[in-house]
């Protein structure tokens, strides 16, 4: 979970099945990391390749007044990419199922395994780590914050983060790290700038071993600029043929 720097202490959200518990580390404090081990199944272990679905639930609806959804969507696949390019991850988009978008449990079965979406939060974003129920995995961010990318609320530097949580990353609080909470940071200040720092990895791969993964999209909608365009294009080009094709029955008319 992200809190603003100044707050006075880092607040950690785990979810188990049902279960909340919150945890507070002080500034002061020199603790290593959330105690969880909770990962996405890697039946062949560290190393190997795993598939994990991910969809849009309610993120790209517009509700975001500074932000596109555009602009949502290629700053979601960047933050999957920069955590697939140091782990055997392949995050495969899916459509999406699964209800409302809240903090209430529902059920896992044949519905994406992260979902990304947005609803009235108490702090900027949180995230739920792997397990077997349907929230587990999804990424939540707070409706009423003017998101952007880059500037003081960095979605892009958010969505990294979150995610990292989504796939069995605790907070880093003692090494300059992307799951280190304090935020805003101001790391990444447009789309492609994007990284992880080396607690990131060594985190990452401590969970899933080295290797490389990859992000498969669902072909995106076109904008409605697009679309008119296309089928201007396809209306005369049909007219062109049927022009062709009456001017060439007329002049074999005409030879007869």
């Amino acid at each position: 979970m992200i809190q603003n720097r100044w707050s006075r202490k880092r607040i950690a959200r785990f979810r188990f099945v049902g279960v909340a518990v919150l945890a507070y580390f002080p500034f002061a404090a020199r603790v290593n990391a959330d105690p969880v081990t909770l990962q996405w199944p890697q039946p062949q272990g560290k190393g190997s390749s795993i598939a994990i679905t991910y969809s849009y639930a309610n993120l790209l609806d517009g509700t975001f007044l500074l932000i596109k959804p555009a602009e949502l969507r290629a700053a979601t696949e960047e933050a999957l990419r920069v955590w697939a390019s140091h782990a055997p991850l392949h995050f495969i988009e899916v459509p999406d199922s699964g209800g409302l978008v809240s903090d209430q449990s529902y059920a896992a079965e044949g519905n994406p395994q992260i979902r990304f979406g947005h609803h009235d939060l108490p702090q900027l974003g949180h995230a739920f780590y792997p397990g077997t129920d349907g929230l587990s995995g999804d990424v939540h961010f707070a409706s009423g914050v003017p998101w952007t990318i880059g500037g003081n609320w960095n979605y892009l530097e958010a969505v990294t983060h979150e995610l990292g949580h989504a796939l069995g990353l605790v907070h880093d609080l003692d090494e300059i790290a992307v799951m280190n909470p304090s935020y805003p940071s101001h790391r990444f200040n447009q789309l492609g700038s994007a990284h992880l720092y080396p607690a990131d990895i060594r985190q990452l791969q401590g969970i899933y071993g080295s290797g490389v993964g990859s992000v498969q999209p669902l072909s995106p909608a076109p904008e409605p600029g697009t679309s008119l365009l296309v089928l201007t294009g396809v209306m005369t080009l049909a007219r062109y043929r049927r022009r062709q094709r009456t001017e060439t029955a007329s002049a074999a008319n005409s030879d007869k």
